[in-house]
C-alpha cells in the first residue's frame, strides 16, 4: 500500500511536529493557541473593521449586520487584505449568508460571535465560501439557531460551509448549536482546518461530501447529536462524488451521540461514490456512542465499504466500540493504537479482507479485543491484548 502523498506532503512540511510516541501512544504536540501557525499571513495590509463608517456593523446581539459585514468583504474582496470584526455579538441572516470572496481574510477577535437569525429552512450556512479561492478565517465564535429553529424538516443548517473552493485554511473557529453541521465542505480542494472546535450542533461537528487535499488537525468535534448520523466528523460522499487526500491528525473526537468519526460510502453508491487515501493519526476518540439514535452501536472510528485507509497511532477509550471496520473496508491499516475500555469489541471486522492489524495495545474492552467476524485474520499480528471481555 502506499502511503497518500499528503501524509508525506505534511511530513515534509513538520505539520506533525516531533514525536516520540510509541505503538499506542498518539503524536504529541507543543501546545498553543487553538490554530497557531496555521494561517498564512495576509498578502495586503489593508485592513476594513465592520464597525467603521457609515452603515458599519453593531454588533449589538440585536441588529441584523449581514449587508454590513457583507459590505466590508466585498470592498476587502481581490485585495489579499482583512476583514476585521471585533467583540461583539453580529445577527446573521444565514438565508442570505456571509459570502467571502477570494483572496482575502475573514479576522474574528476573540469574543467576536456571528449568531444565526432563527429560521425556518432546511438549508442555511452563517458563513459561505463558494467558488472562491485563497480565503483564510481566523478566530471567534459560529453561533447557530438549533435553538431557536423554526421548522421541522431537513438538517443543512451549516456554521460555515465550502462549495467549490480551493486553498481555503480555517484557523481557531468555534461552529456550535447548528441545525445542521458546524462544518461542511464539499467539492473543495486544498483545505486546511486547524484548532477549530465544532459543539453540540445536530447532525454533524464536521461533514466531507467531496473534496482533495484536506486537512484537518489539532481541532475537537464533541458533543454532536439531534439527528442521525450524529458523528463528531463524517467523510460521507454523495453519489457521483469523491473525497481523496485527506489528513486527520491530533484530533479529539469526544461524547458525540454517533461515531467520533465515520469514514464510508454508503452502500446506496457503492461504484458511484469513492473515498481513497485518508490517513487518522495520532487522534483521540472517547465517549462517543453511549447515545445514539442508531439501533446499531456506534465505534470511537469506523470504516466502511472504501479501502487502504490508514488508522495509526490513536487513543480510541471508552466508545460504544473501539475500531470498527465493516462491509468493504479493506486492506486498511490499523497499527500503533491504543483501544481501552470500550463497552463492546475493542476492534471489530467484518465482511472485510486484505487488513493490516498490528502493533495495537488492546485492553479492557467488554468484548473481544479483537473480532474478526467473518473476515480475514491474516494480517492480524503482533497486537498487546489483556483483560477483555472474551478471549480474542
Amino acid at each position: 500500500m502506499n502511503v497518500p502523498s499528503l501524509l508525506l506532503r505534511v511530513l515534509l512540511a513538520g505539520l506533525l511536529g516531533a514525536s516520540s510516541a510509541t505503538a499506542g501512544e498518539p503524536s504529541r504536540r507543543t501546545a498553543g493557541p487553538p490554530g497557531q501557525g496555521c494561517a498564512p499571513p495576509p498578502r495586503s495590509a489593508q485592513v476594513i473593521n465592520v464597525r467603521g463608517g457609515r452603515g458599519g456593523a453593531r454588533g449589538d446581539g440585536i441588529t441584523d449586520d449581514t449587508q454590513a459585514i457583507q459590505r466590508a468583504v466585498d470592498v476587502v474582496a481581490g485585495t489579499g487584505g482583512t476583514v476585521s470584526i471585533p467583540k461583539g455579538t453580529y445577527l446573521v441572516n444565514a438565508l442570505v449568508s456571509v459570502r467571502l470572496r477570494s483572496d482575502m481574510t475573514l479576522a474574528l477577535a476573540p469574543g467576536a460571535v456571528l449568531k444565526a437569525i432563527p429560521n425556518g429552512s432546511a438549508h442555511s450556512a452563517i458563513l459561505l465560501v463558494s467558488r472562491a479561492e485563497r480565503v483564510t478565517i481566523t478566530g471567534g465564535t459560529l453561533l447557530g439557531e438549533r435553538a431557536g429553529h423554526t421548522g421541522q424538516g431537513g438538517e443543512w443548517g451549516h456554521g460555515l460551509s465550502l462549495a467549490q473552493a480551493r486553498q481555503v485554511v480555517v484557523a481557531g473557529v468555534t461552529a456550535k448549536e447548528c441545525w445542521g453541521d458546524g462544518f461542511y465542505v464539499s467539492s473543495s480542494r486544498e483545505v486546511t482546518f486547524c484548532g477549530v472546535i465544532a459543539d453540540h450542533n445536530r447532525r454533524q461537528g464536521m461533514s466531507i461530501t467531496s473534496g482533495k487535499g484536506i486537512v484537518v488537525r489539532d481541532s475537537t468535534f464533541k458533543n454532536t447529536a439531534g439527528t442521525l448520523p450524529e458523528d463528531g466528523l463524517d467523510i460521507e460522499p454523495n453519489a457521483g462524488d469523491t473525497v481523496d487526500d485527506v489528513l486527520i491528525t491530533g484530533c479529539t473526537f469526544a461524547d458525540n451521540a454517533g461515531y467520533g468519526l465515520e469514514i464510508g460510502v454508503p452502500q446506496a453508491h457503492t461504484g458511484r461514490a469513492w473515498i481513497s487515501h485518508v490517513v487518522v493519526d495520532g487522534s483521540t476518540s472517547t465517549g462517543n456512542g453511549a447515545h445514539t439514535l442508531s439501533p446499531s452501536p456506534r465505534a470511537g472510528i469506523e470504516v466502511s465499504n472504501c479501502a487502504e485507509v490508514r488508522i495509526t497511532n490513536n487513543r480510541v477509550v471508552k466508545n460504544g466500540l473501539g475500531i470498527l471496520l465493516r462491509n468493504g473496508a479493506d486492506r486498511c491499516t490499523v497499527t500503533g493504537n491504543a483501544i481501552t475500555g470500550n463497552a463492546g469489541d475493542g476492534i471489530l471486522q467484518y465482511l472485510c479482507k486484505g487488513n493490516t492489524i498490528s502493533g495495537n495495545t488492546v485492553t479492557g474492552n467488554l468484548g473481544r479485543g479483537i473480532n474478526s467476524s467473518d473476515s480475514s485474520v491474516e494480517g492480524v499480528s503482533r497486537n498487546t491484548l489483556s483483560g477483555n471481555g472474551q478471549p480474542p
